[in-house]
């Protein structure tokens, strides 16, 4: 067999693996009743075949491993030579570690001892020095508890040191906070004389406190702190004294704005209808009066609040711990939290906001909502005049306000809907009386009474609030707002049409309606501009705008009837051209021209039937819209006059005389028909020195002090009428009219060509005109005067 094991194949071993018949017995699932049962359902022969090829197939098996083991021989027992090796060094590790062990437990032996003696006395020190640290602070705790006990008078029961008895409370309880001492009977002895104590020197910093800052003592609320510094409460102080006025504030508001307490407390039961709104007269009055002085207890009691908390957060801001140094102010506050006395006062303003916000309530409000609208001023007043005493009482020198101006707005602004509501009602009542005043639509003005009323209402709103500059100035702007209405509605029943320009006769009724319109806006600007110095500064600006708007309706209106009446007066006074003022005429010296005359007749015309319609009359004592046209349409008539009197040419000396005789009467026709002539000033002026002018010698004109009092281009002008007549003027050789002289075609040439053509010495025809000596004289002047005036 032997022999036969070693002619085997070694590799039938893996030819076994990879025959089919061997395949199954390989996989991990392998289930031998399931092979049986597949083996024989599906195979042909008997069970008995079946057996016997399995028993084959285990032969085969068997033969094939004895063939691997003897092939494998010469490893295997090297395998087995290494494994004894092996079992006799385990063996010699076996020993040594029983020998090691046997070590360790001689040095556990020796060791535990000694160790176990350390181990209690360890226990026996702690538990000493436990023992020693309580008695210490059993001894320092009895020691403190004697000292406080000194502290107190025993007659008086009071403390000698109110803030070294807090101090000392203190540490009695840092001591407790240190070390657990309960269940000792000596210090249990005293639990409750120090919790009474803690009690009394707390309730005592607490009065002290407030007397403090009732009377105002810094050196007394400083102590007060520093008792409550000292029971290490000081912060938790400050905070509960901004509640207490915080509270007290509140609950004051709910009391005041209530309108069933307040009807109470005026005398009117709260239980009936009329309870909640009183009725009229004299119970009206009792309960307005009884709720504002509710109002000022209010007000008062904001002010005390904050001057009290202000007076604290003094004391604060500059008191140190003797001992520690910290300030006061830094162990109360964090490094963003807002001083005490601003803290209050938002809290304060907040709730007076709340407060009143439910008191401007439809229906929560009632008669308070009523009788804070229509009184806003009374209120914003009593705001006012609170802050204003706020300041007053907390202005230091060296020391932080309690309020800024800033926070004025603040306070004002919790009674907005009051304002608002008042705001607008006071507009209603001045639109109304605007709208009574100028319809509008009408055709036909309203009475004087009506305007009056309407100015009244308008002063009246004013004045209810001349006291507040704030105020003041949001009721300017109210006004304002009614003022534009007004030029609004009065623009609507201005009159415009042709017939406005119509001044030969009678005047029209449209001109007539305009003239009484501008009457009638011309007043209600003068009232109220009379009214401005005695505003502040905002409020007057604020009307001043408005005012421009009614100014430039009331002067559109009547515009067109002055330009047509100085349109008319210029057309009359450029026939002085054709008069001729080469000799003395037919009229004589004896009168006045004849376009004079008409100039004379047209301006007593426009007196009759324009100026004297205007209430009150043109006049430079009552200043007015109507006085300053007037003004400006005198001096229109007469600088043009003087204008065109420069361009008369040919004039004789006779010719002088009439135009003389002219402008002696056009003074006295403007002076008595349009306007005072002392009041107009420089065209007056000019009017007077060309008539001193028109006498003098040629020679003598450039010394005259009469050419400083004339314009340039007018003394030019006359020049000309002394020059021979081959000069020709001017405005002949531009081929100008006289009535293109004064408009703007005749007054844009340039300054050198109006200068060349007024030096120009040559005749129509273009030949240079022989001068004489007066004429050199003349140009000599010409040419100075040309060149040092602005033309």
């Amino acid at each position: 067999m032997g022999k036969g094991g070693e002619a085997s194949d070694p590799i039938a071993a893996g030819n076994l693996q990879d025959d089919a018949a061997y395949t199954p017995f390989l996989q991990d699932s392998f289930d031998a009743t399931e092979f049986a049962s597949n083996a024989l359902a599906g195979s042909h022969t008997t069970a008995q075949a079946q057996t016997r090829m399995l028993q084959d197939r285990i032969q085969g098996l068997q033969l094939s491993l004895r063939e691997e083991v003897l092939h494998r021989r010469p490893e295997v027992l090297q395998q087995a030579a290494q494994l004894r090796d092996s079992e006799t060094a385990m063996q010699g590790i076996n020993l040594a570690v029983e020998t090691v062990q046997s070590a360790l437990q001689r040095a556990k032996a020796l060791i535990m001892e000694p160790y176990s003696q350390l181990q209690l006395e360890a226990q026996q020190l702690r538990n000493l020095h436990s023992t020693v640290e309580m008695l210490r602070h059993v001894i320092q705790r009895l020691k403190l508890v004697a000292k406080l006990k000194q502290q107190i008078d025993t007659k008086s029961g009071g403390y000698q040191d109110l803030a070294k008895s807090a101090k000392l409370l203190a540490d009695i309880d840092t001591i407790g906070s240190e070390a657990d001492l309960a269940g000792i009977d000596v210090i249990e002895a005293d639990s409750e004389f120090l919790h009474s104590t803690w009690q009394d020197v707390q309730g005592q910093a607490e009065v002290a406190l407030q007397r403090g800052i009732e009377t105002l003592s810094q050196a007394e609320v400083g102590s007060a702190l520093q008792v409550y510094f000292n029971l290490g409460l000081l912060r938790k102080a400050v905070s509960d004294l901004l509640d207490h006025h915080t509270r007290q504030f509140g609950s004051s508001i709910k009391d005041i704005l209530d309108p069933k307490k307040l009807s109470v407390g005026a005398g009117s039961p709260a239980s009936t209808p009329e309870g909640s709104r009183p009725g009229h007269g004299h119970a009206t009055t009792k309960w307005q009066e009884h709720l504002w002085q509710k109002l000022g207890v209010l007000m008062e009691r904001l002010r005390v609040s904050i001057v009290a908390v202000w007076h604290m957060q003094r004391v604060l801001a500059k008191k140190r711990d003797p001992l520690t140094h910290v300030l006061f102010i830094d162990e109360c506050l964090d490094e963003k939290s807002p001083m005490p006395s601003e803290h209050l006062w938002t809290s304060l303003t907040t709730l007076l906001m709340e407060g009143l916000a439910v008191a401007a309530a439809p229906v929560k409000g009632g008669f308070i909502r009523e009788a804070l609208t229509t009184q806003y001023p009374r209120l914003a007043a009593l705001l006012e005049e609170i802050f204003r005493r706020v300041v007053h009482d907390t202005d230091v020198k060296g020391v932080m306000p309690a309020v800024t101006a800033e926070q004025q707005a603040e306070l004002i602004d919790t009674a907005a809907p009051f304002q608002n509501a008042y705001l607008g009602a006071s507009l209603t009542r001045m639109s109304d009386a605007v709208t009574a005043a100028f319809p509008g639509t009408s055709r036909t003005l309203t009475s004087s009474a009506e305007l009056q009323k309407c100015i009244a209402r308008m002063h009246d709103e004013v004045r209810v609030v001349a006291d507040s500059p704030r105020l003041s100035a949001l009721t300017a702007k109210t006004v304002g707002k009614a003022l534009q209405l007004m030029a609004e509605k009065a623009e609507y029943m201005t009159f415009a049409g042709p017939e406005m320009r119509q001044v030969g006769g009678p005047s029209s009724s449209g001109q007539q309606r305009n003239m009484r319109l501008c009457s009638q806006l011309q007043e209600v600007h003068r009232s109220l501009l009379t009214l401005l110095p005695r505003l502040q500064p905002p409020a007057a600006a604020a009307l001043m705008a408005p005012l421009q708007a009614v100014q430039a309706v009331a002067i559109e209106a009547v515009m067109p009837i002055f330009k047509a009446m100085v349109e008319a007066a210029e057309e009359i006074i450029l026939r002085l051209h054709i008069e001729g003022f080469a000799d003395g005429g037919q009229q004589g010296m004896t009168q006045a021209s004849a376009y004079m005359q008409a100039l004379i007749t047209h301006l007593t015309h426009c007196r009759a039937e324009y100026l004297s319609q205007f209430h009150p009359a043109p006049s430079p004592q009552v200043p007015s819209f109507v006085s300053a046209l007037t003004e400006r349409m005198a001096c229109r008539v007469l600088v043009f006059f003087v204008r065109h009197a420069s361009l008369v040419r040919p004039l004789s000396n006779e010719g002088k005389l009439r135009l003389a005789k002219d402008m002696g009467e056009l003074e006295a026709g403007v002076g008595q028909s349009v306007y005072p002539l002392d009041h107009l000033g420089l065209p007056f002026n000019m009017l007077r020195a060309f008539r001193r002018l028109l006498f003098l010698d040629t020679a003598e004109v450039m010394g005259s002090p009469l050419v400083r009092e004339l314009p340039a281009i007018v003394v030019l002008h006359h020049l000309y009428s002394r020059a021979p007549a081959e000069l020709q003027s001017p405005h002949v050789r531009q081929s100008f009219t006289p009535a293109q002289v004064n408009t703007t075609a005749g007054l844009t040439l340039p300054c050198q060509t109006r200068v060349s053509v007024l030096l120009c010495n040559r005749s129509s025809s273009g030949q240079r005109v022989p001068m004489d000596a007066l004429c050199v004289l003349w140009l000599s002047l010409l040419g100075t005067l040309a060149a040092n005036t602005a033309l």
